[in-house]
């Protein structure tokens, strides 16, 4: 009798990849079909079709399921015997959405076996081209999303994210608003995971919690369809998604269309398919209290969160191996290309030349720091370079080592700061999870080291989303046992440890964080405006504390520069959580700071440092002496 194994897919945005193991993790057979490559006949670029409005991108959906036929088809060839998988499981790109036509679940009920499945479902979608995760088209949709539920900060706190366009709640309002006759036809929305999921199952397939979260409708907390949501973007849609489930889900043996065609057993199980971002949480193998961090063109944070408390920026997913805890997912674009640019302007180009300036500076910087963003940033929303010195005045320039180090901490610092927004807190057993590119430069991973306080392990997640697949397809099988993924997995190989932190460094780098955030910003997406504070040093403006706005022992002053999307608007100084004009002018201030700002900030003037906390309802600002306020700001986002 053949060893049994198990099926991991990934239907990616440039390929569908496939891979096998057996019930020692070892993989035994991998396979991809890359669809520009491989079906020219969809004329695609990257997989996906951007529009002439370059905002809309799709990518058809019959290309998804012509690859799956071929894919086996090459397995079939290869000799690889179907017989002996146990259970398979997938990923999919998230937030992308398929839409099933009238009458379609019969048909994939039904597939003849005498043909390839992409042409028994060749008329089975009502939209033939799929809104996939590059897409940005819906800005309006989000606009009308906040407002029916309250606001950005309200859809965060429901959903895990504020509205974003690519977002499938607001693909969905789009398809609606612009061809309802379409979304009338439509008896079924499935994103990609679920989509492939149903392709195996020869039914519809559920949409599972954690891919579910990606939409802007999934009540996070309660795991279940928000109606406000629901509503706001179209009429029947709860009908139309069907119940979600939770990701270990086993959703019941395989359709006898790939017995009879391919020679699957009819006992093999589908286990719940998840979007690629879950589905790599499970390939690393995170658990409690770890943080996997992808260092590439962008930089990717994966973390393991048992209370989030979500915000603005980044997004809050429920976990896919743990349906009683929650991943946190944060995305920077100023990743490698930024950190090629200083290696080239400060290192002459080389790696070596790099590390060792980096080397020669202290944690810390002496105090020294910077933002580094060659394009406009997502978290959080900058662009530009700024450095500060050591007496908190903006340089032009530092000197090559410590513009390096400068650029390597600040980087590392956002990470950990914007982390820590979502609920991540650092534990005695934290582990550091590091991949990419840069995860193979020490004196990096030092810097990460040294500001998480925390061990840096190497690991090789080559296909991570295809192998968490076939991790979660075992899983599956044993999860309503109560038997955790960590189990599951113990015999995969371990991490590698890289690097410890420094001995002394975390008390250099705690007020060093604590200036960075306060210099990064506070956001009132409210009414598209935020507040860049930077400390100061006014001694000759000091005033006795007003008891408002602010509590705490610390009288040190904040320049805030205030913007909008014109740009700069004014400059006044923060003293004591009081808005004064700069050079001390009085500046209206309503009622403080909106108590849903829910900052702490800790300023290395203050001593053990202080923490100061912000708090209020409302304030406004205006333009100059003498005008009127500026609009009124509301509650903080």
């Amino acid at each position: 009798m053949a060893a049994p194994c198990y099926l991991g897919w990934d239907f990616s945005t440039q390929q569908l990849k496939v891979i096998a193991i057996d019930e020692q993790l070892r993989v035994i057979y991998e396979d991809n079909v890359h669809f520009d490559k491989d079906l020219p006949e969809f004329k695609t670029q990257g997989g996906v079709y951007i529009h002439s409005d370059r905002l809309t991108v799709t990518s058809p959906v019959l290309m998804w399921v012509k690859a799956l036929d071929m894919i086996l088809e090459k397995m079939k060839s290869s000799g690889f015997n179907f017989s002996q998988i146990r259970a398979l499981s997938g990923a999919g790109q998230q937030h992308g959405s398929v839409y099933w036509k009238k009458g379609s679940s019969q048909i994939l009920k039904n597939a003849s076996p005498e043909l390839p499945l992409h042409q028994s479902l060749k008329d089975c979608f009502s939209v033939s081209d799929s809104p996939i995760w590059m897409d940005s088209s819906t800005a309006s949709q989000c606009r009308e999303l906040e407002k029916a539920v309250g606001g950005a900060q309200h859809l965060a706190r429901v959903t895990g994210s504020r509205a974003y366009e690519r977002f499938t709640g607001n693909q969905i309002a789009k398809i609606y608003s612009q061809n309802p006759e379409v979304y009338k036809q439509t008896e079924r929305i499935s994103l990609v995971s679920s989509f492939a999921a149903s392709l195996f199952l020869g039914t519809y397939a559920p949409i599972d919690y954690s891919d579910g979260s990606g939409m802007n409708l999934l009540q996070i907390w309660e795991k279940a369809w928000s109606k406000s949501c629901l509503d706001a973007c179209a009429p029947g849609l709860e009908e139309r998604l069907g119940c979600p489930v939770p990701s270990h889900s086993v959703l019941g043996p395989i359709s006898p269309y790939y017995s009879q065609r391919y020679g699957f057993s009819p006992d093999c199980k589908v286990v719940a398919f998840t979007g690629d971002n879950p589905a790599s949480l499970a390939g690393m193998r995170l658990q409690e209290g770890d943080i996997a961090i992808s260092l590439g063109t962008s930089d990717t944070l994966f973390l393991w969160i048992q209370e989030p408390t979500p915000a603005l920026e980044g997004h809050i997913l429920c976990n896919p191996v743990d349906s009683q805890t929650y991943m946190a997912l944060l995305c920077f674009k100023n990743g490698s290309l930024m950190r090629e640019r200083i290696r080239d302007d400060c290192a002459s180009g080389s790696w070596d030349e790099f590390s060792k300036a980096l080397s020669s500076t202290v944690a810390g910087n002496s105090g020294n720091l910077g933002f580094y963003f060659d394009v406009m940033e997502i978290t959080p929303e900058a662009v530009g370079i700024h450095r500060f010195n050591r007496d908190n005045q903006k340089v032009s320039r530092f000197p090559k080592e410590v513009e390096i180090r400068a650029l390597i901490e600040g980087q590392f610092m956002a990470k950990r700061i914007h982390a820590e927004k979502l609920g991540y807190k650092v534990l005695p057993r934290t582990r550091i999870l590091a991949t990419g590119g840069a995860s193979h430069n020490k004196k990096i991973l030092q810097v990460l080291s040294d500001v998480f306080n925390a061990p840096v392990f190497t690991i090789d997640t080559a296909n991570s989303a295809c192998l968490g697949s076939a991790y979660r397809a075992i899983h599956g099988l044993v999860a309503e046992r109560n038997v955790s993924l960590a189990d599951v997995v113990k015999l995969a190989p371990e991490p590698r440890l890289a690097v410890t932190p420094t001995p002394g460094a975390e008390e250099h780098l705690i007020s060093q964080t604590g200036v960075w955030s306060l210099r990064c910003g506070i956001h009132l997406t409210s009414v598209d405006i935020s507040v860049c504070c930077h400390m100061g040093s006014f001694s000759n403006h000091r005033r006795a504390p007003r008891g408002r706005g602010v509590s705490g022992c610390c009288s040190s002053y904040l320049l805030a520069d205030v913007y909008n999307s014109s740009g700069l608007m004014n400059t006044g100084v923060l003293e004591d959580g009081i808005l004064l004009k700069k050079q001390s002018k009085p500046c209206r201030v309503t009622e403080g700071l909106g108590p849903e700002m829910d900052l702490l900030l800790r300023l290395s003037l203050c001593p053990d440092p202080c923490p100061l906390s912000l708090h209020g309802s409302e304030w406004s600002i205006p333009l100059e002496q003498g005008k009127e306020p500026v609009k009124k700001l509301g509650n903080a986002g």
